[in-house]
């Protein structure tokens, strides 16, 4: 009597297939990680340019001749610190706006030139 072969799968086999899954798996885990944190860095980001564009809007609502005055200053909003300078004379002044975010390396500049008329 002939024996037939048995079919199914070794535990050589098994085992490959889980390595294989689990290096599919902290892969998978790595890029997760890394989304994660560029998806916090670009709500931060959209956080410094929404109190930018208010800080902007706020100075550009005032006469020149107040602007010109003004020159420099600082404040903080939502935790995010402000710095601005107005430069300029003549028909024109330049807004430069400096934030910086909490938790963040570096700082986002902003800037703009408003005309006088």
């Amino acid at each position: 009597m002939r024996r037939r072969p048995r079919r199914g799968t070794s535990l050589v086999e098994i085992l490959i297939a889980a390595v294989m899954l689990t290096v599919a798996v902290m892969g998978l885990l790595g890029a997760s990680s890394s989304v994660t944190q560029q998806m916090g860095a670009g709500r931060r980001q959209m956080v410094a340019a929404s109190v930018a564009q208010r800080r902007l809007d706020s100075l550009q609502s005032l006469p020149c001749a107040v602007l010109s005055a003004a020159g420099s200053g600082s404040g903080t909003s939502n935790g995010i610190q402000e710095q601005w300078t107005v430069s300029g004379s003549g028909a024109t002044r330049t807004l430069q706006l400096s934030l910086t975010v909490p938790r963040v390396n570096r700082a986002y500049r902003y800037s703009t030139i408003v005309p006088c008329v």
